[in-house]
């Protein structure tokens, strides 16, 4: 089977439902470029910016058939690759001052076994922060960190609007970020 590069995300996105390798294959050689120079923007390493790549076309294959048809193909993928860049910042973020804390106490205890358990115990508040924020906010903020989920995508599910969803992620990563002590 041949690639057919003319044809429109549309109608590639109906075979990849369908399973269709190479539809997928044909979105893959028509997007790694322009998502990768979005990622370039962002992240230096290249290695990482491969990673989260990989990551978005796995998510689109894993997820094709829960793509709306009315979803444009190319916002979907950049807003995949973004959130995996910003979910990627903000596990920095946490890395970073969980390893400056970690310093801080290394010569008192062995440093891999209290590593795994600042790590669940990090990961635990992170999990209780989420679970504290409103109902409405979580729901968004769990669907579009946890499912991946686009703000067209989320709105449609909600039945709210893009504005809205796009409000309510902005408050709950402001809001984890001052109760987590992330700036």
């Amino acid at each position: 089977m041949q690639r057919n590069a003319t044809l429109n995300d549309q109608m590639l996105m109906e075979r990849l439902r369908k399973g269709d390798e190479v539809a997928f294959a044909t979105l893959y050689d028509r997007y790694w470029p322009i998502l990768f120079r979005q990622a370039r923007r962002l992240l230096q390493d290249e290695d990482e910016i491969r990673d989260v790549l990989q990551d978005t076309f796995a998510t689109l294959w894993e997820k094709a058939y829960t793509i709306e048809p009315t979803i444009s193909l190319s916002a979907y993928l950049h807003a995949l690759v973004r959130n995996r860049i910003l979910n990627m910042f903000l596990r920095s973020k946490v890395k970073d001052k969980y390893l400056a804390s970690l310093a801080h106490f290394s010569d008192q205890v062995e440093a891999s076994a209290d590593f795994a358990i600042r790590e669940k115990q990090m990961a635990q508040r992170i999990e209780e922060e989420v679970n504290q924020l409103p109902e409405k906010m979580r729901e968004v903020f769990e669907l579009s960190r946890k499912d991946s989920l686009s703000y067209n995508e989320i709105a449609g599910k909600l039945h709210i609007s893009q504005n809205t969803v796009k409000k309510q992620i902005s408050n709950a990563i402001r809001q984890l970020r001052l109760k987590l002590g992330i700036f």
